[in-house]
């Protein structure tokens, strides 16, 4: 059987590498290069007519909140724009695409229950309202997607710079006192489980959107980095942060 062809964007980031590590076996895997501008169209274009894959696995995006907030414009550029590079040769092709999303579309509108599918979207950082643009313009051009709403990755490779686990090791490691935002509210979500849940929605031929998080309900940041510095059996407490610094 001849695999299908995956070009996976944002290869080193934490999620897209963990899905080139567990797929390799499934599918031809296929990567932009390091440092790749997926801003530029004609580039974009360029690499993808030769590599001619039959599905984009979309996990680049700019990735941080608070370097959002500072810089909007570079926010839209790499998650709208350089989405809609994609989109417009999946659209010609007819290639599935499957972009990578967030929870966070969602805003704060709900604190004791999951979010469904169907629920409202009121995001509320400049990084979530790029990434609802993006999913606004992959529903209304193509026909094959996957739009993934993820909620806080963790997993790979302990090195990666975006590991929140072993970065809260390594700051709790010599302290007594770490602190921790109480407000924030999300779903820890493994990026393991993420992989396998996109591996059965391509196998099965599933499009559209789905929420793809972890079991957890109303689970702060307070509560999360407690619980990570509990399982490292570390001698440090986790107090909540002073809303007023």
């Amino acid at each position: 059987m001849i695999k299908k062809h995956v070009l996976v964007t944002g290869s080193r980031g934490m999620l897209g590498s963990v899905f080139v590590s567990m797929t390799s076996d499934l599918f031809a895997i296929s990567e932009f290069p390091q440092g790749f501008d997926i801003v530029n169209a004609q580039k974009v274009n360029k690499i993808l007519e030769e590599i001619k894959p039959d599905i984009i696995f979309h996990s680049a995006a700019y990735t941080d909140v608070d370097g959002c907030e500072l810089n909007p414009e570079k926010a839209h550029q790499v998650n709208v724009e350089g989405t809609n590079n994609l989109i417009s040769y999946c659209n010609k092709f007819g290639v599935n695409l499957v972009y990578i999303s967030s929870t966070g579309v969602y805003g704060d509108s709900k604190s004791d229950s999951r979010y469904i599918e169907d629920d409202e979207t009121y995001p509320t950082t400049t990084h979530h309202i790029t990434k609802l643009k993006a999913e606004k313009l992959v529903k209304s051009s193509l026909q094959k997607y996957l739009i993934l709403r993820v909620g806080w990755l963790y997993g790979g490779h302990i090195e990666h710079k975006n590991n929140f686990v072993y970065k809260r090791f390594l700051e709790a490691r010599n302290k007594t006192v770490i602190y921790s935002d109480n407000r924030q509210k999300g779903n820890p979500t493994n990026c393991h489980d993420v992989v396998n849940q996109v591996t059965l929605l391509l196998k099965n031929s599933y499009y559209g959107t789905f929420n793809c998080v972890n079991d957890a309900v109303n689970v702060s940041r307070y509560d999360y980095v407690k619980e990570i510095i509990r399982l490292f059996e570390l001698n440090c407490s986790v107090e909540v942060a002073d809303h007023n610094m």
